[in-house]
Order: structure tokens, then sequence, then C-alpha cells
């Protein structure tokens, strides 16, 4: 592979950023398995946000909302 490459020169730097912020890290090149499923939780490739990580998230950091808000805010993100 080039030293040249996209990889090398921002996705790799930019997961070693994201790790040293305590963030979890996930190749997901190969996501999905033999049978079609993915181990990110996704249902196809086209799916861009994680929705199954998304909402739980958006409970943790605004507790005490009513589900209306954490709906209407999945819609819109989504």
């Amino acid at each position: 592979m080039s030293e040249y490459s996209e990889d090398n020169l921002v996705e790799q730097p930019a997961i070693g950023l994201f790790s040293e912020l305590g963030w979890e890290t996930v190749n997901g090149f190969h996501e999905f398995d033999s049978s079609g499923k993915s181990i990110l939780g996704r249902d196809a490739k086209t799916e861009v946000v994680l929705k199954s990580r998304l909402r739980p998230a958006l409970e943790r950091l605004n507790p005490g909302l009513p589900q209306e808000a954490f709906d209407q805010a999945m819609e819109e993100l989504t």
C-alpha cells in the first residue's frame, strides 16, 4: 500500500486520535459476514447512522426528556 494513501494520511491518524481520546474504534471494512449480518448492527451498507447506538446515547446525554423528543431527534438525525 502506498504511504501516500488516504488510509495512511487520513484514516489511520484519525483512528489513532479517537483511540487516544477514549473512543471505541472498530475496523468495519469487512463488517458484513458471509450471511450478510453486520457486526455493527446495520441492515445495509447504505445505513450511515448506527441507530441502535444513537438512541441510547441521546437518552443517556439527555435524561428526563420525553420520548417524543428522542423520536423527533432520531427522525431529524437519520
